[in-house]
């Protein structure tokens, strides 16, 4: 995409004056309220639709822009963790992206997935996109702030990552994965709060990480307590036959082969 690169002083000065006053990320308020005195309503909404236009501004979402520099007009140059946070102000990155962030998943993605309290859609910026699991306030916990490049995002502990993935995509995939990184990672791992978290959620995930933590010969007497409050059966994903009588679960055999 081409940007011209033509500022007028007035421009030049109104984006300047909101960064020092707001930082780069700015609401449509902020410009509105800058723009006063210069510009009447109509032409400061005008004026913003040219700025996006040539790269200045970038829309994040609804009332919410990023000041590009020179350097990086035309370009998001906030980290994907933070602009997660800003599309939806009540969640926290999980999932693949939380385990990279965390040192615990290599592989280069180009999707966010987030927890938040409310729904929210899929969103596509600049080749990332940002997708958002609804989930009851029970489940909303397990997160840390963490600061990158000097703006705040809220990140799944490396346990709670593993747990989401778990509780939210009951896969073979997600499962596969998430007894990958228990293999892995092990010594990395705080076991008394991934036990914690796990009794937190519900009961066919404690099964099902109850089956892991048996197949990988981690204690799983912890969860074994928890699994006991109920006397129904569950299901690891869809269409299980195979029954473990000990969790009550029905699995996949697929698992097997992790047998120590």
């Amino acid at each position: 995409m081409k940007y011209t690169t033509i500022l007028s002083a007035k421009q030049g000065e109104l984006l300047e004056n909101l960064i020092v006053k707001y930082g780069n990320i700015v609401t449509i308020d902020n410009i509105l309220t800058e723009s006063e005195g210069w510009w009447d309503y109509k032409q400061s909404k005008n004026l913003i639709t040219k700025l996006v236009k040539q790269g200045w501004l970038i829309r994040i979402k609804r009332g919410l822009y990023v000041i590009s520099d020179l350097s990086t007009r035309g370009f998001l140059s906030l980290s994907s963790y933070v602009v997660a946070n800003l599309l939806v102000k009540d969640s926290y990155v999980s999932f693949e992206s939380a385990l990279r962030h965390h040192g615990m998943f290599d592989q280069l993605t180009s999707k966010i997935i987030s927890v938040s309290l409310k729904m929210y859609k899929t969103v596509q910026l600049q080749n990332i996109e940002y997708s958002f699991v609804k989930t009851k306030a029970d489940y909303y916990f397990g997160w840390q702030e963490a600061t990158i490049d000097n703006k705040t995002s809220r990140i799944a502990t490396a346990e709670k990552a593993l747990i989401d993935m778990v509780n939210f995509h009951k896969s073979i995939y997600a499962i596969d994965l998430v007894i990958e990184k228990l293999r892995e990672h092990k010594n990395d791992l705080d076991f008394a709060r991934l036990n914690e978290y796990v009794g937190m959620m519900s009961m066919t995930t404690i099964k099902i990480f109850g089956v892991i933590f048996d197949l990988l010969k981690i204690d799983s007497s912890q969860l074994l307590k928890f699994a006991k409050q109920s006397k129904g059966a569950h299901r690891m994903i869809a269409n299980t036959r195979a029954f473990n009588a000990k969790w009550r679960l029905y699995y996949d055999t697929y698992f097997d082969k992790y047998r120590l």
